[in-house]
């Protein structure tokens, strides 16, 4: 169960960050298994299933949309607490009861250039200039790890018979159709432990790590501790995956593997922002799939920034 400090009304995670992310990886694994034509997956180097095998499998992506997860665990205040997270939220005249849930920015580690945060919204900038994938921070609504764990467990045995079927994604109002080639309809909001996790994406840039997100037990209300008010920025997890995912057919914004070498040079390029991105990754030519998950490996070893794509595969 969550854990309280003593003398304190604080109640902390009994898991780390590292668990909400092998937790989804290995959640969102599940729905591309077992066939390859479609498929969400971490998209970075380093990762031990593909050691010795990078070439074969780059050379099977026809197209990919990345999208990037800070994975963070929330901690919370009773509404009665005298804690600046629910004094600024009463005073924002937003909801504190029974708990209100929050999550802290990373300091600046001393090798960095920046803050992590600084990165994670500087990259969403640049991707959502783009218009090839997305950014955003993803926290679970749960505070005890047994339920956090349970509730993934049965989501994932709720889905497991269907693997088998002709369309093996399909499951109420989720369709991911095995093919792809006309076009996809994706609508994740029909698995509930995906509607567990709240996304945010980072609104500003900081200048100190001394700032907060919060929000309600439910993952609404979120408050950037300034303290500011901003009802409209978050979403569940399942509707940050369709909106990333839009149309993953011939028609969508989807980067091919011809054009992503061209596609991370944009990205990288210093015309793109007014700042630099603040990542030591250089504009190069070379293979474009195996640049991209280079990319992933730095973002996740130097910043924890995780890089995700949905991938269309070649037969």
């Amino acid at each position: 169960m969550a854990t309280k400090k003593t003398g304190s009304l604080l109640l902390s995670p009994n898991y780390t960050e590292d668990t909400v992310g092998f937790a989804l990886e290995s959640f969102l694994s599940l729905l591309s298994f077992p066939r390859r034509k479609f498929s969400i997956d971490p998209f970075s180097r380093g990762n031990e299933r593909w050691l010795g095998a990078d070439a074969r499998l780059e050379g099977r992506v026809k197209s990919f949309k990345p999208f990037y997860m800070q994975f963070k665990r929330p901690f919370a205040y009773p509404d009665h607490s005298k804690a600046k997270i629910v004094k600024d939220r009463l005073a924002l005249k937003l909801d504190a009861s029974p708990h209100a849930l929050f999550f802290d920015l990373h300091p600046k580690k001393p090798h960095h250039a920046d803050f992590q945060h600084n990165i994670l919204f500087r990259l969403r900038r640049r991707l959502l200039k783009l218009g090839i994938g997305d950014a955003a921070y993803v926290c679970p609504l749960f505070l005890d790890r047994s339920a956090y764990r349970s509730n993934l467990h049965l989501a994932g045995l709720k889905m497991w018979p269907r693997f088998w079927r002709p369309h093996p994604w399909e499951m109420k109002e989720l369709q991911i159709q095995t093919g792809l080639i006309d076009g996809g309809v994706i609508n994740f909001s029909s698995i509930p432990v995906l509607r567990e996790h709240i996304t945010i994406p980072p609104h500003a840039a900081v200048t100190e790590a001394s700032h907060s997100y919060s929000f309600t037990e439910l993952g609404e209300q979120v408050c950037f501790h300034s303290p500011l008010s901003l009802p409209e920025s978050q979403s569940s997890l399942s509707a940050f995956l369709e909106r990333v995912a839009g149309n993953i057919g011939p028609e969508g914004r989807s980067i091919s593997a011809d054009g992503a070498s061209v596609a991370l040079n944009a990205l990288l390029s210093p015309q793109m922002d007014e700042q630099p991105l603040g990542v030591s990754f250089q504009v190069g030519d070379g293979d474009g799939i195996s640049r991209w998950r280079e990319f992933g490996r730095v973002l996740r070893t130097d910043f924890g920034i995780e890089q995700y794509a949905f991938v269309n595969w070649n037969d």
